[in-house]
């Protein structure tokens, strides 16, 4: 059997060493892969005074959970794009509070005591977690598109007014008449108009870096538009007059008139009672002026009255239930001037479309459609502006009240890189000790089935196996068939027996083995004889194998005098014998060496006196059996006559004067 050489085992199975290492690789990259999820974090810190006591900058309860509420993240998909549940992202959102050690032992502490926790932590940990094939680019985008959209959620809720909503669209679409339409259209114009109003007093200096426009800008831009704009939609409308359906606009005018009158009278009762309760409120506090006098009569300087009134508890900015009242009393007396000149205007548009049913031609109903739905996109195009500039505002806001203490940060749960470096390391492992136990088990069988046990050659089966293999190919240039065999091996058995025999062979088949510096196939094919297969192996070398041999021989010969080796050896090789099939090869080789047989033996039989004296003493040893058989008593033979023989013969060997029955060692016959 081979020997265990684990380095000739590896480097026969690198390649499947190779691809259970990347399988093995690839499959743990998949597992990982499959399992993976990527959180994305960030810390938020709240910085409005009220917050230790849980409260918003309104003075309302803080609700942490709202940075995961349907509103913040809907606007945040919206915002990035994304589909998917809004479900799925909500409950992959956690809002963590971060305590300091000495707060949660001053917590766990209280708790103990059974005394109640008061403290409200400002700084929060906001996590979110997605499946690792969205990949880590997404938690990141996702979380900071849900940050920005509860910096928004947050200012307009408890800091800012919101924004007004989107300008009317498709009014046309939706079967309202052209006068309804610009009607509508002046409504979303005006309350843009107050919202740009009160934001550009509130923010002067203002600036979106986005869109380039302060409030005022806008403001002014509005204000055109219901100088302009309306106006001619109005006047366009009026003229002809433009009218789809008179009757039912006529329905429509008269109905808003009726309303107006309904709201101007419940004004009225509101404002006759809010007259009631301020002189009422006047009369009840009509003393409290007496607490401002000296006894002598004098006034008290009204420094005094304002400083003892901001004593009592009450700011320079504080407001009384009697101003409340005079505000609301302002409030309704402008609603109800401005419900009677709108009142006017619809009186003068009733007369304008009485007894009309359809107005104007096709081709100003036409342009008619097309200033409003141009108004409407001019609407809309303003409308992104002003929502863009104010989520920035909001934004630039919520900065005073809210911090990110830290930029969003991605972890993955599974570390890929490692998990693919240890997986690299243990299938290359498992890969090696399966290549060294494969290795070993085919030495194992081969030699079971193909190794002559006593040479420890390939035997013949595995010589038909390769010879088998290589009959489909065309053989290459200086490919050598070798013929050999161990000549004098019956006869080592016969005088030695097969102990020295089988070692005589055995340490030939040695020899054959070293024959050659390059790979090839050495096998024994039985009774002696050995059949070598070499590339690149031309006639010369192959002559210079065989000196090399001989020279092995003679050595080994030396050094065992008693039992030396004979042998043969014959070869063919493709580019002399013009041959390139290796049974035609083989075939070569063995008529060669039969040759060379048959010449060693003619010339045995032609004077080698040495070699003949084994024939002698074989057939001497034949008659004696003979005479054995027959039942004769021999005598020992020493130079006398044998008696009792069928005939007499002499027969003396050597100068010893020894029978050939009882000497080992033969001498001259």
């Amino acid at each position: 059997m081979k020997k265990f050489e684990i380095l000739r085992y590896l480097k026969r199975f690198s390649m499947l060493i190779f691809l259970l290492t990347m399988a093995g690789a690839a499959m743990i990259y998949l597992y990982a892969q499959g399992k993976q999820q990527y959180t994305a974090s960030v810390v938020l810190k709240y910085t409005n005074d009220g917050i230790k006591d849980g409260y918003a900058p309104d003075g309302s309860d803080l609700d942490v959970n709202e940075i995961y509420s349907s509103t913040v993240i809907a606007q945040a998909m919206d915002s990035l794009g994304a589909s998917g549940r809004l479900t799925t992202v909500r409950s992959n959102c956690s809002v963590t509070p971060i305590i300091s050690e000495e707060q949660e032992k001053i917590n766990d502490a209280l708790i103990e005591k059974g005394e109640e926790v008061t403290y409200f932590p400002d700084t929060y940990k906001v996590s979110l977690v997605v499946d690792g094939k969205l990949g880590g680019s997404y938690a990141r985008n996702m979380l900071d598109a849900i940050m920005q959209s509860y910096c928004t959620y947050y200012t307009e809720k408890y800091v800012e007014q919101k924004l007004s909503l989107n300008p009317s669209r498709n009014l046309l679409d939706n079967g309202y008449d052209y006068y309804e339409c610009v009607r509508i259209l002046e409504n979303d114009t005006n309350d843009m108009h107050d919202f740009l109003l009160a934001k550009r007093e509130s923010y002067p200096n203002f600036r979106s870096s986005q869109t380039g426009y302060t409030y005022k800008d806008l403001c002014a831009i509005y204000s055109e538009l219901k100088k302009y704009e309306i106006p001619k939609l109005y006047a366009y409308v009026l003229d002809g007059p433009q009218i789809r359906d008179g009757k039912i606009l006529q329905e429509f005018i008269a109905n808003s008139i009726a309303d107006s009158q309904n709201s101007e009278a419940v004004g009225a009762q509101q404002r006759s009672e809010i007259e009631r309760l301020i002189a009422s409120y006047v009369e009840k506090n009509a003393g409290i002026l007496k607490s401002y006098f000296t006894e002598g009569g004098d006034n008290v300087s009204s420094n005094y009255i304002l400083g003892t009134i901001e004593d009592a508890g009450a700011g320079e900015k504080a407001i009384t239930t009697y101003d409340n009242l005079i505000l609301e009393l302002v409030g309704i007396d402008k609603t109800i001037a401005a419900d009677k000149i709108d009142r006017q205007f619809l009186e003068e548009t009733l007369t304008a479309f009485q007894n009309v049913s359809f107005g104007g031609t096709e081709e100003e109903h036409t342009q008619m459609e097309q200033m409003i739905n141009d108004y409407e996109n001019e609407l809309q195009e303003y409308y992104e502006i002003v929502n863009t500039s104010s989520k920035e505002l909001n934004l630039y806001i919520s900065a005073d009240y809210l911090k990110m203490v830290s930029s969003v940060r991605v972890a993955p749960s599974i570390n890929i890189k490692l998990y693919i470096m240890l997986a690299l390391v243990l299938f290359f492992v498992i890969g090696c000790c399966g290549a060294v136990l494969l290795g070993r088990m085919s030495d194992i069988v081969d030699y079971l089935l193909y190794v002559d046990k006593k040479t420890g050659l390939p035997n013949r089966e595995k010589l038909n196996i390769y010879i088998g293999e290589m009959a489909g190919k065309v053989l290459p240039e200086a490919f050598t068939c070798f013929t050999l065999s161990l000549d004098n091996l019956s006869e080592l058995t016969k005088r030695f027996g097969y102990t020295v025999g089988d070692g005589v062979l055995k340490d030939f088949a040695g020899l054959v083995q070293l024959m050659g510096d390059t790979e090839g196939m050495r096998g024994y094919n039985g009774v002696g004889r050995f059949v070598v297969f070499f590339e690149e192996c031309s006639s010369k070398k192959a002559a210079a194998m065989i000196r090399i041999l001989d020279n092995q021989v003679e050595e080994y010969n030396s050094l065992n005098p008693e039992y030396p080796i004979r042998y043969t050896a014959a070869w063919a090789t493709t580019e002399e014998t013009d041959t390139y099939e290796i049974r035609e090869l083989l075939r070569l080789s063995q008529k060669k060496w039969k040759q060379m047989e048959k010449a060693k033996k003619d010339k045995t039989r032609g004077g080698n006196v040495k070699d003949r004296r084994f024939h002698y003493v074989d057939a001497a040893r034949g008659i004696a059996v003979l005479l054995v058989i027959y039942g004769h008593t021999f005598r020992r033979i020493c130079g006398q006559p044998m008696r009792g023989a069928i005939f007499p013969i002499r027969w003396c060997i050597g100068s010893t004067s020894r029978c050939c029955f009882c000497s080992p060692v033969l001498g001259t016959p």
